[in-house]
């Protein structure tokens, strides 16, 4: 099995700008199209090879594709803005290493935003107006969670440097981010604030539990699980406080990366379970699982889900300071 955090995201990733490979799945093409404002749409990074890997949009019916960043990079980890006009996304485009970046939601205007090297997994603020991410800048075993201003380009950790943590998820009312960190040999999950403080872990159980995202209207979380002894993974939730843990889903294959649906109702999630990665739903009510998408991809690393018709919630006025003005209060913190 492999580190269900780096999984072969370790990644079996180029040293260099990977070789242009020409990819055109059902409606995807060359020329690059509008999608309607008015529908709910699915970015995600995938490849039809494993030395590929662009961000595309679908629906959640899988009807159509659109290719948004160009085939001769190295892209994944797709994270919707709250109104759904911009993609944040991590990187490999030229010697600096792997960077966030941003672009319209039509694949345009795509320009850098963090410096490197190892910058991955984004989530937004719920104002918009700073994305943390994890970042292996000072070293893999040193990786943690940090925060950009996107007015000033500061770049503040969280994390103390002697841990290593990854894959933060924002939690869309404000005042917490939940991520994933090593403790004891496993990965577990935890909370803290916006500053970095009031740690709290979640579980401390003998598997790894890693991809966190926060449901967009309860104080509650989707994550995978890996079990170390029959090297499977399945999609669980829990409440921000650790109680109630549920298991959504239970298949041999592996299911990971889990993301909530705008309305709160439905789970997205990748999964092995017919052979090469695929987009899936588990409806929570009925649990349902349909797939996506018919075409298969070599790999797919990260999804996001937006629906105009369920914006994402902002927080309180008074409950979320300004960016500016935490990212001050962070300033004796390493960089």
């Amino acid at each position: 099995m492999p580190d269900p955090v780096q999984t072969a995201r370790t990644r079996a990733r180029p040293n260099r700008i990977v070789a242009v490979v020409t990819l055109c799945l059902v409606s995807a093409c060359a020329a690059s199209r509008a999608w309607p404002t008015d529908r709910a749409r699915i970015a995600f990074s995938g490849g039809p090879t494993k030395t590929a890997l662009n961000i595309y949009v679908t629906t959640p019916d899988g009807a159509s594709f659109e290719q948004l960043t160009l085939t001769n990079t190295w892209n994944e980890y797709p994270a919707w803005s709250r109104h759904g006009k911009t993609i944040a996304f991590s990187s490999v485009r030229d010697r600096l290493g792997e960077r966030l970046f941003l672009m319209d939601a039509d694949g345009g205007n795509q320009r850098p935003i963090t410096d490197g090297p190892g910058d991955w997994v984004p989530t937004w603020s719920p104002d918009g107006d700073a994305i943390a991410f994890t970042s292996g800048r000072l070293g893999h075993d040193r990786s943690g969670i940090y925060v950009a201003d996107l007015a000033s380009g500061r770049q503040t950790r969280l994390t103390a440097l002697n841990t290593k943590s990854s894959h933060p998820t924002w939690r869309p009312g404000g005042g917490a981010i939940a991520y994933v960190s090593v403790r004891e040999g496993f990965f577990d999950l935890h909370v803290m604030d916006e500053q970095g403080g009031d740690l709290t872990q979640l579980a401390d159980r003998e598997t790894d539990d890693t991809s966190p995202s926060w449901h967009p209207r309860a104080d509650m979380l989707a994550f995978d699980s890996w079990d170390t002894v029959d090297a499977s993974a399945d999609i669980y939730t829990i409440k921000s406080d650790g109680s109630d843990e549920r298991r959504i889903t239970e298949h041999p294959a592996w299911d990971y990366d889990a993301s909530w649906s705008p309305n709160g109702r439905e789970v997205l999630f990748t999964s092995r379970r017919d052979g090469d990665p695929g987009l899936y739903i588990t409806d929570m009510r009925a649990r349902v699982v349909r797939r996506v998408m018919a075409e298969q991809f070599a790999r797919i690393w990260g999804a996001s889900w937006f629906d105009p018709a369920f914006p994402r919630s902002v927080s309180p006025v008074g409950r979320h300071a300004t960016t500016w003005g935490w990212m001050k209060r962070l300033g004796a913190l390493a960089q």
